[in-house]
């Protein structure tokens, strides 16, 4: 019986994996080239705006509380404040670190790593971690990720020299790996050298799931990219862009034991944040890896294989509907949180502010109309499903056909304890059995 549920669901499940309609709502407005935003434990959205600020962002109300504006950070052209970072243990180490761009003794552009301490209002104390990177108006990076090992990745551009991209002596065009105080990890692939992989050109986006490193990166005119990141390996550029496709890239490709992308993009996107998406709130979202574009101004979802080493399908959503697309971020019940970035002026000219947007499914209880039971949710979270009829029997299923046991159950009603998802509610009266799809939120 429970394998014929299983199919029971799994058809209805497959019917509908594409039926959910999504609905949109600004949380917050007139914003200054949001760079970074990314989900505290906290439960609000913590934002870097380029020309210095950081904040936090109620996102069930739009409340920003400002927590600090560094004074010293150079905005101009693609340059200013850009990756942001919490530590992992935050609530027992509340600390902050972010990348910024500013101005050395000679005008230069560099650019440097710090870390802040968060005391439950405020950003203080800032602290250097790694200085004088050099930097350029733009193809600067600068993602920011702290792994599971207590260690920061870095994403630093070409600071539009390609060739320090192949430079082992140059920190430009390369992903970097070292530890919160700054030091070189013994384990780095290089001795005595921060680099963890080279070759890029200016990656923007970085997220790390199940022990793999993925990084977005903008190409030229051709093949901007998706990358899985490699201790050690060569990812191509300047020689090469996107695939090993020519025949000159092919032999450096051999001879430099080269990493192609798992999907490239022809003409270029700028293919901005990145992040990877596992929620049953936007089921057809599951396994893929979100990507968000500036010169397209669109979302994409790259679906990815069950060894998530392949990208196995695209789809665009919201393309010009909002203006540049800089970043994303996922709460942990499923909704995505996407910032603009049109301030800048090669924007929608539709959309000229900047905002944070929240995107999640179109709330609906049942999938039909033809059902014989209502259901209310309780300030604790507990779904309440009413019987009128005491004849009524309910199951409630997962969306795997896992039957889900109510905390209470008599004829009149039944509570249930549901983490948001997809569900299946089976209905049967005399005899006749309903399945109805069920989407708590």
């Amino acid at each position: 019986m429970k394998y014929l549920l299983n199919l029971i669901c799994l058809f209805f499940f497959l019917q509908n994996a594409n039926s959910q309609e999504l609905l949109v709502r600004d949380i917050a407005t007139g914003l200054d080239t949001p760079w970074e935003i990314l989900w505290g434990t906290d439960n609000y959205i913590w934002l870097t705006e380029r020309y210095g600020r950081i904040s936090r962002l109620n996102p069930e109300t739009g409340e920003i509380l400002e927590l600090i504006k560094l004074d010293d950070v150079f905005e101009d052209g693609e340059r200013g404040l850009m990756g942001l970072a919490l530590h992992p243990n935050f609530e027992n180490n509340p600390v902050v670190y972010t990348i910024y761009s500013y101005k050395g003794k000679s005008g230069e552009t560099l650019n440097k790593i710090i870390s802040l301490f968060y005391d439950g209002k405020k950003l203080h104390s800032p602290k250097t971690i790694f200085d004088s990177i050099p930097g350029a108006w733009n193809h600067d990076g600068a993602r920011l990720l702290i792994d599971e090992d207590l260690t920061l990745f870095v994403s630093m551009g070409d600071a539009a020299v390609p060739n320090r991209s192949q430079q082992m002596n140059s920190l430009n065009g390369k992903i970097l790996r070292m530890h919160l105080d700054g030091q070189i990890p013994s384990d780095n692939p290089f001795p005595n050298s921060y680099i963890w992989s080279f070759g890029h050109r200016n990656p923007q986006g970085l997220v790390k799931y199940e022990g793999i490193l993925y990084s977005s990166e903008h190409g030229a005119n051709t093949d901007d990219e998706l990358n899985i990141i490699l201790k050690g390996r060569n990812y191509g550029w300047p020689s090469v862009e996107g695939y090993c496709n020519t025949t000159a890239e092919k032999v450096f490709c051999e001879q430099n034991n080269v990493v192609e992308p798992i999907t490239a993009w022809t003409p270029t996107i700028a293919v901005a944040g990145i992040d990877f998406y596992n929620h049953n709130l936007i089921s057809e979202w599951n396994n893929s890896i979100l990507a968000v574009a500036l010169k397209s101004s669109v979302l994409i979802q790259n679906k990815l294989s069950e060894d998530k080493q392949k990208v196995v399908s695209q789809k665009k959503y919201f393309e010009y509907e909002f203006g540049r697309l800089r970043d994303l971020c996922i709460s942990p019940d499923g909704r995505v949180f996407i910032a603009t970035s049109n301030k800048d002026g090669r924007g929608n000219p539709k959309a000229q502010d900047d905002r944070i947007i929240e995107i999640k499914p179109k709330i609906t209880s049942i999938d039909d109309n033809n059902h014989n039971i209502f259901f209310e949710k309780s300030n604790d979270g507990y779904l309440k499903i009413n019987k009128p009829d005491p004849l009524i029997n309910i199951n409630v299923y997962d969306y795997l056909g896992n039957i889900v046991k109510p905390k209470d159950n008599n004829v009149n009603f039944a509570y249930y304890q549901l983490p948001n998802g997809l569900y299946f509610i089976q209905e049967i009266n005399s005899n006749v059995s309903k399945v109805h799809k069920f989407l708590n939120y």
